[in-house]
């Protein structure tokens, strides 16, 4: 059953370092995922799963399952709430890491899967940054070297973390002339600064990506916005990088694509 996820430690490990993060930035983004989600803020870490409706900033005609700390929140079509409440109110806490106990619910009609993924946020108190002295914000003059890197990574990677040049927005670690890693954000809400990160395949592993994260980083917080990290949980080296920069873990996400419903976009 897939009641036995269960309430596990770890989620309850990961509640209690969550509330360590500054007051304000836990509201700001507990109301902005409240809102995506369009239930109340105290929902997001109930002991029992939270059904919604897809509608607003939040709709997709698949599901959409984020964990805050407690059971997921459930994001689904009008139409397919009542067909699987009674499966999905049997999840607990934890669930989002057994993938195919979600999967199995929906059967067959899931085409496509993007997660588990982790969602982390930082403040100044837990901020570490990383400097190798190669970091820098970008100019109108790295065009060329944006355009480099890019022609460089494959077109997954770099749709998931590449980003179109926007000099003051981003952050590039260079090895010489050549850019190694690049940083950049988005904002997402009014103050949440969603950071996207891609890394030449030949420089991999050589702190240039923890590099520019970490420039991009210390400047957000100057901006008075909150950084946001997402990555992959099967993505070692980019959780590596949240958790040497301090991001604490907020939240873990999941996104189904159901046949016929489209691509997944952003997930």
């Amino acid at each position: 059953m897939i009641r036995n996820a269960g309430f596990n430690t770890e989620c309850l490990q990961e509640r209690s370092v969550l509330s360590s993060l500054d007051p304000s930035v836990l509201e700001l983004v507990d109301f902005y995922w409240a809102q995506f989600f369009g239930c109340v803020p105290e929902a997001l870490r109930a002991d029992t799963p939270q059904i919604v409706a897809s509608s607003g900033p939040g709709a997709y005609a698949g599901c959409h399952l984020m964990e805050f700390g407690g059971a997921p929140v459930v994001s689904l079509p009008v139409e397919e709430l009542e067909s699987n409440r009674a499966a999905i109110e049997q999840w607990r806490a934890g669930v989002l890491r057994h993938p195919g106990l979600v999967e199995g619910v929906f059967g067959q009609r899931v085409a496509a899967r993007v997660g588990p993924a982790y969602i982390g946020y930082t403040d100044r108190k837990h901020f570490r940054p990383v400097s190798l002295g190669t970091a820098r914000w970008l100019t109108d003059d790295d065009e060329e070297a944006v355009h480099a890197l890019r022609e460089n990574c494959a077109v997954e990677e770099w749709e998931h973390g590449g980003s179109e040049s926007r000099p003051t927005e981003m952050v590039g670690a260079f090895k010489g002339h050549e850019l190694a890693a690049l940083a950049s954000y988005q904002i997402w809400g009014e103050q949440i600064a969603h950071i996207a990160i891609v890394t030449h395949p030949a420089f991999r592993g050589q702190g240039y990506a923890t590099a520019a994260v970490s420039c991009l980083t210390l400047k957000v917080l100057e901006r008075m916005l909150v950084p946001q990290y997402r990555t992959l949980e099967g993505n070692a080296p980019s959780m590596a990088v949240a958790s040497r920069l301090g991001f604490i873990r907020y939240g873990t996400s999941m996104v189904l694509r159901f046949a016929g419903s489209g691509d997944i976009g952003g997930w």
